[in-house]
């Protein structure tokens, strides 16, 4: 199976599983592209590129151009994709990246808004009613593993956070994956970015999600997950009543 369809299967499976990858090139009320790491869907994963998800719209991470490529903008743009797949992509490389996470993971939890104060740059952006909403029925964020790529500034990193999810009253822990843009203060200490960004950034964002090694980690994920629902029948009914709540609020929109 070509690469391209495998892509499209997945996304498919994600948006029937409520599955997959959050991600932040999301347009604000404004029209400009913004980093959130929170959206209107489940708390879970969900791959997009740029709708509200959670069971709801899905749409291809590819990059659409606007207009009709040049032969010499086809040749900087396929340089640019090679330097962005040449970039590896380490896992659990830099500690102070991963202490962040973990603490923004557990300032969901705490439903307190002051946690998200040393985490991220604006806590204006921290919707704290959805994130209580979301993370409801959720015990603890477990076994998180950050994968990281450096970033298209000086001092930033896109990283893909894996954890599980521990659910109240199931055993079985739930993979999940979230997408974070991290930057850091001029101390070197990391913080999660929220706000917006211009169209290199995000063009940069979507190469790097579209990555080799990026979907293999989704691929993998998606794995994991199904199998976790396959094994667990209290799993897998949660996620179906989660699907349909999803489906509910999709169509009363």
């Amino acid at each position: 199976m070509k690469l391209k369809y495998k892509k499209l299967v997945v996304m498919i499976s994600m948006c029937t599983m409520g599955i997959g990858l959050v991600t932040f090139s999301v347009k604000s009320p404004s029209g400009k592209s913004t980093t959130t790491v929170e959206d209107s869907g489940k708390d879970s994963v969900t791959l997009k590129a740029e709708a509200d998800i959670g069971g709801a719209d899905i749409k291809s991470a590819s990059i659409l151009p606007t207009t009709t490529p040049t032969p010499a903008d086809s040749l900087d743009t396929q340089e640019e994709t090679e330097a962005i797949q040449a970039v590896p992509l380490e896992k659990n490389a830099y500690e102070d990246i991963n202490k962040l996470i973990k603490n923004y993971l557990n300032a969901k939890l705490s439903k307190d808004i002051d946690k998200f104060n040393p985490l991220v740059n604006d806590i204006d952006y921290i919707d704290l009613s959805d994130i209580e909403r979301k993370t409801k029925y959720i015990e603890a964020y477990k076994n998180v593993s950050c994968y990281t790529k450096t970033g298209p500034e000086e001092g930033s990193f896109i990283v893909y956070a894996y954890h599980e999810v521990k659910f109240t009253s199931i055993d079985t822990l739930a993979p999940a994956m979230n997408e974070f843009y991290v930057k850091e203060d001029e101390n070197g200490a990391p913080y999660i970015y929220l706000g917006e960004i211009d169209s290199e950034t995000e063009q940069y964002l979507d190469e790097v999600r579209e990555s080799d090694e990026v979907m293999e980690l989704i691929y993998d994920v998606n794995d994991k997950l199904q199998q976790a629902v396959k094994d667990d029948n209290a799993l897998g009914e949660f996620y179906l009543k989660l699907e349909e709540s999803a489906q509910n609020v999709t169509m009363n929109n």
